[in-house]
């Protein structure tokens, strides 16, 4: 199996090209041998190919979600008797964030700034295109002006924590006292 990056492949020739992709060390889909062969390395095919099925994936993650997790997440909360922002916040974080802590930390290889970054990214990207997305497409949603500014003043100082936390480049029991402090408020 070939480990492929740009910088292996692109001054082979086309054919050269496609041959070392196809032998590409890739766990589910070999993005270097459909660009690289069926594509031709055309970028105005494989881009659009590219935006079409990543548009594709994010359909299939929230119609699962939709189908699945939340009626999952609604049932369990009924039976805790939990108040929803108290299940968002419980039920839901742990739900969404287990997986980004874990495979921050196998990604990681133990350096803490990556894997803070990543989960830092994760954050934003639910943050900005999740809620948005939320908020345009629902149609019961309604908004609480109190506690939605009590969730991003919250937000905010758990990102300046991670932030001014960060710069020890390690975290502390007193750093967790920290989060967990802010969980609780």
């Amino acid at each position: 199996m070939n480990e492929c990056t740009y910088e292996a492949i692109k001054n082979l020739t086309l054919s050269d090209a496609c041959e070392y992709a196809k032998n590409c060390d890739s766990e589910y889909i070999n993005f270097y041998a459909i660009h690289y062969c069926l594509f031709d390395q055309k970028h105005y095919f494989s881009i659009p190919f590219l935006i079409i099925f990543l548009l594709i994936a994010f359909y299939l993650l929230s119609d699962t979600s939709n189908r699945y997790l939340s009626s999952a997440l609604t049932i369990l909360s009924d039976k805790l008797k939990m108040s929803q922002n108290l299940a968002g916040v419980t039920l839901l974080a742990l739900g969404n964030g287990a997986p980004d802590v874990i495979s921050g930390i196998v990604a990681s290889k133990g350096t803490l700034m990556f894997t803070l970054g990543s989960l830092m990214a994760g954050g934003v990207f639910v943050t900005c295109i999740v809620f948005s997305s939320v908020i345009l497409f629902s149609e019961k949603v309604q908004l609480t002006r109190e506690l939605f500014v009590r969730d991003i003043l919250l937000y905010i100082l758990a990102i300046i924590f991670l932030l001014l936390f960060s710069f020890n480049k390690q975290i502390n029991i007193y750093h967790a006292i920290g989060f967990f402090s802010l969980y609780i408020m």
